[in-house]
């Protein structure tokens, strides 16, 4: 039997890194996906294939550990069959859309949708915090001590805020007047590397990172309760905030202040970096009516953009 599944991307537009220590975040599906293919086999084997790295790998069961990038996804499938009692293995191909390593949460969008997928193929549909649950081991894999929020918002979509200690709260928001652009650093970073890098500076100086991380908790609150009204001069503003947060922790670069200044300078209500920093990509909120503008003066400081639609659909399965 075979089956396909899909989850979306996401951007974090309030509080990442912040959210590790039980603050909240806000984030948003994006209307790029990943999708997975799954097929059933008679060999007790896990074939993975990944079109965009151009990679395949098969796993014994159960698969162990070797350090390629296609084991989390082996892992994932996996932990299905376990749970499902199969005594069979699965292929698992992939196809993303959405770009690696720039904090847009690619590897729980395929941790998502291969769960899904091999339940699927097995003719079973898990509940979605069991789907949410499951891929934030496989994120575990990949990230060391991931927030859980890209596997939240790879399974449900739409717009959330998240806590760790209290799960995630959809909100209610209409996106129509504005436009979510992302730039491109050209710049790839690891996201377990830089969150491990903020949680020993937190170690080393608690007394002194514990007010940062309590202001930007705070600034999320609010953000969420702006977006709700429309108030989108407040929210970019918010923004604003939050990347001075993030640059006082030590996860902005040059490449990234450089759009974020450009990005306001052109009109932009706010801009700052997404995901974990060192890298990747900038978000930025604007106008729909002032975005032309926008991007032409963003080529001028990215190699690559994105203009992006907030994506209501979580993870989807087909037969």
């Amino acid at each position: 039997m075979r089956a396909t599944a899909s989850a979306p991307g996401k951007v974090i537009l309030f509080g990442e890194h912040f959210v590790v220590k039980d603050q909240p975040a806000i984030a948003v599906a994006v209307s790029l996906r990943a999708y997975v293919t799954a097929t059933l086999l008679k060999e007790k084997t896990i074939r993975v294939y990944s079109r965009n790295l151009a990679l395949s790998r098969e796993y014994t069961l159960p698969p162990a550990d070797d350090k390629n990038p296609l084991y989390p996804v082996a892992h994932a499938a996996f932990t299905v069959l376990n749970k499902l009692g199969a005594y069979h293995g699965i292929s698992i191909e992939i196809d993303s859309e959405i770009p690696p390593s720039a904090g847009m949460g690619s590897s729980a969008a395929v941790s998502v949708a291969t769960i899904a997928a091999t339940a699927k193929a097995m003719g079973e549909d898990l509940r979605l915090e069991e789907i949410s649950r499951m891929a934030y081991e496989a994120e575990r894999i990949v990230h060391g001590r991931p927030s859980g929020i890209d596997n939240t918002i790879a399974t449900y979509g739409g717009a959330i805020a998240y806590r760790k200690s209290e799960g995630f709260l959809r909100l209610n928001v209409d996106f129509k007047d504005v436009s979510l652009i992302l730039a491109d650093t050209g710049k790839p970073r690891s996201t377990g590397l830089l969150v491990k890098r903020v949680l020993d500076l937190y170690d080393a100086f608690p007394s002194v990172l514990e007010p940062i991380y309590y202001a930007a908790g705070r600034l999320a609150v609010e953000a969420a309760k702006m977006m709700e009204r429309g108030d989108w001069e407040a929210v970019g503003a918010l923004m604003n905030v939050n990347h001075g947060l993030l640059s006082a922790i030590g996860v902005s670069t040059i490449e990234l202040e450089q759009i974020v200044y450009a990005a306001r300078e052109a009109g932009a209500l706010g801009a700052k970096l997404t995901g974990a920093g060192g890298g990747g990509y900038a978000v930025i909120l604007c106008k729909r009516d002032h975005e032309g503008k926008i991007i032409e003066e963003l080529r001028k400081v990215s190699p690559r953009l994105l203009k992006l639609n907030v994506e209501n659909t979580g993870v989807s399965t087909s037969l």
